[in-house]
């Protein structure tokens, strides 16, 4: 019992700091294009464009940026280690949170007051179960560098996952 208190308060606690992490990430992203930007880069400030809803259907934009954000962490992956893989990780994980947001918001935006609170009460349990889950991968030693690496993996999975769950599952809220 004083474990799982414990476990929840460390998850909120950990919700909180990646929400404010988050918001200032978005605040910066929300920088201009110019010539030298990576591809990383630039995916951060399209995801981040609203766009005319009536003349695209969700559905497609989302299909889009999820495919273009896994193959970002495709050539992540085939590069191999380096000084910069737990940045790139993290950049990943950072993109797949902007687009279960975005997500988030368009679906809830075409719902009832009842049917908002459930899909958050939803949504909250997901975070929660994520932390724990992303958590199982890394061991009692939590400074490793290969232990991080592997949490923001299965982070990014698991909000994948989930991202293209919403997607199936919402899919009358998303068409246009």
């Amino acid at each position: 019992m004083v474990l799982c208190l414990v476990c929840t308060i460390i998850t909120l606690g950990i919700k909180i700091v990646l929400k404010n992490k988050l918001a200032s990430y978005e605040a910066g992203a929300a920088s201009t294009v110019v010539q030298a930007e990576t591809a990383e880069q630039f995916i951060v400030a399209t995801v981040g464009e609203e766009t005319d809803e009536s003349d695209e259907d969700l559905i497609r934009k989302y299909d889009m940026h999820f495919k273009e954000i896994d193959a970002l962490y495709g050539r992540m992956t085939e590069r191999g280690q380096d000084e910069g893989m737990k940045d790139d990780y993290r950049k990943i994980s950072e993109l797949w949170d902007r687009e279960l947001k975005a997500l988030s918001d368009d679906i809830s935006s075409r719902m009832n007051e009842d049917e908002k609170k459930a899909f958050f009460d939803a949504e909250n349990n997901f975070l929660v179960s994520r932390n724990h889950e992303c958590m199982k991968a890394v061991g009692h030693n939590k400074v490793s560098f290969m232990e991080e690496i592997d949490y923001l993996d299965r982070y990014t999975r698991l909000t994948r996952e989930h991202c293209n769950d919403l997607v199936k599952d919402y899919s009358s809220y998303l068409a246009s």
